[in-house]
């Protein structure tokens, strides 16, 4: 690819947060009619780069330049009518609106007289869907949206801003592989049109698939920029880390596992679904996958008592279960990592110890009241063993990294001493570094602590790597259950298409 003049540059950009340098001199530029990708560990300083380039942050020192010429935003505002619009990682969507009226919010399309011209914006909407190969109802509220419907809205939005050079802050990971392929789709599409796409993704796949250049940040400091086809993903992560990873997932061994601790019989998520029924044992990480939409995300929440079920039932420790709700859940031993930590399962701006020991302030209390002194040797005990990385615990949750805030978040869902472990996408939108952490915690915590771990993710490789046995959704029900040592891409997509049907072990 011949590169064309620099559209957007950075030139010794840095960013302090009070004493905390997050961007040292950093120089960055990009073309027209490329897709330009940014990799690094959580903390590296890509997203802080990718708000000053759009006008969220200003920077403490250093020039932008947009098509030679020196320019300064005050605000997203003045980015956009610049040409420089940025999907951020945490959704900016209005729950209670419609999808159409979040996509034209603060730019409503008229008619004469001045009255907003819904039908306009309905039938912008479906073009928009269609162009993304989705079905979306412009009408139907956002709150109603699965997350993956969420994302692809914010994506829409952009869009629709017509901008010149887009900035996509992870954009698909909360997608299905369907999904994925249609806004790559789109992105090349605009990248064919001579728009710029900025993309900071931690999926290496992804990154060598879309890419024309990459550049690795790491600690805020610019690594490199390389092109796509001269790199290879083992070299991206060295400079990433700063040293060679052979693999990383952690080594595959014999479960050995003991005695069932959940199961589930004959569950059925909504009429004509299903049913479903499958069983962990302790000492075992159960791995559950299918494509989006298939059922597995409400079998996972029905067992924590956040999904209703229209039938079956859920056995804990050889007994019938009640979980009506996260209290009886819990109360049997069964914890929940959700796959949105944002919204639901962090308190942002509370400190570190506060989140860990919100599942345990009755045991923490001293009287009527509690105690922070025990709190924070709770969180002390939690933030060790997931290496979080922090200035204290009385940090707020908020100004960690994606990937410290996961292994937060995993420490809450720990600190109940659970004897059953749900995990919705534990690796979503955090780095290689921090992946590996938490693999390996999660094996650990099987085999030694002979947790039952219910593992969903819409990671194949993941799946596939970290699991025991591999359960496959499909239609609300089971299409099969492989044992993760002979399973294969090829053998679980069959079964997650309904090609395949193999006995439930």
């Amino acid at each position: 690819m011949d590169l064309q003049p620099k559209v957007l540059e950075a030139k010794d950009v840095c960013k302090s947060f009070y004493d905390n340098l997050v961007l040292d001199h950093v120089n960055f530029s990009c073309t027209s009619g490329e897709i330009h990708t940014l990799v690094g560990e959580n903390g590296a300083g890509k997203s802080t780069l990718m708000r000053i380039l759009s006008g969220v942050y200003p920077p403490s020192a250093g020039e932008l330049f947009l098509n030679g010429r020196p320019v300064s935003f005050a605000n997203t505002l003045q980015a956009q009518q610049a040409g420089v619009s940025i999907i951020h990682q945490e959704f900016n969507l209005v729950p209670y609106l419609s999808i159409a009226e979040n996509i034209f919010l603060g730019r409503q399309p008229r008619k004469r007289g001045g009255n907003i011209d819904f039908a306009a914006m309905r039938a912008r909407t479906r073009a928009l869907s269609e162009r993304m190969h989705m079905e979306l109802d412009p009408d139907e509220p956002v709150r109603c949206l699965t997350v993956a419907q969420q994302q692809m809205v914010e994506i829409m939005k952009a869009i629709e801003l017509d901008t010149q050079i887009l900035i996509m802050d992870e954009p698909t990971a909360a997608l299905t592989p369907v999904e994925v392929a249609s806004l790559f789709e789109t992105m090349r599409a605009l990248r064919d049109a001579g728009r710029t796409v900025i993309y900071i993704s931690h999926r290496l796949n992804e990154v060598f698939d879309i890419s024309d250049r990459i550049t690795v940040l790491k600690d805020g400091v610019m690594i490199a920029t390389l092109r796509t086809a001269d790199t290879t993903k083992d070299e991206i992560v060295s400079l990433m880390v700063g040293r060679k990873l052979d693999n990383i997932f952690p080594p595959r061994d014999q479960a050995e596992p003991g005695e069932v601790r959940l199961e589930a019989r004959e569950l059925v998520i909504a009429p004509g679904k299903g049913p479903a029924s499958f069983s962990v044992r302790a000492g075992e990480i159960l791995g559950v996958t299918g494509l989006e939409g298939q059922g597995q995300r409400e079998l996972l929440r029905a067992l924590f008592g956040l999904y209703k079920l229209v039938s079956g039932e859920i056995w804990v420790d050889g007994k019938k279960a009640s979980i009506r709700n996260t209290k009886d859940a819990m109360a049997l031993g069964v914890t929940f990592l959700t796959d949105d930590r944002k919204s639901e399962g962090l308190c942002l701006d509370l400190p570190i110890y506060r989140n860990i020991s919100l599942p345990v302030f009755k045991r923490l209390k001293k009287g009527l009241f509690l105690t922070v002194p025990a709190e924070k040797r709770e969180a002390a005990r939690y933030m060790e063993l997931m290496n979080v990385k922090a200035e204290s615990a009385a940090q707020p949750v908020r100004k960690l990294s994606g990937g410290n805030q996961q292994k937060v978040l995993l420490g809450k869902c720990l600190s109940p001493a659970p004897r059953v472990l749900l995990v919705h996408e534990p690796t979503r939108g955090i780095d290689v570094a921090a992946k590996i952490e938490i693999y390996t915690l999660l094996k650990r915590l099987a085999r030694d602590e002979q947790l039952a771990v219910i593992l969903v993710s819409s990671d194949l490789m993941e799946v596939l790597n970290v699991s025991d046995r591999i359960l496959v959704v499909y239609g609300g029900g089971v299409s099969g259950c492989l044992p993760a040592a002979e399973a294969t891409e090829e053998s679980v997509m069959r079964l997650a298409t309904g090609v395949a049907k193999e006995a439930v072990g």
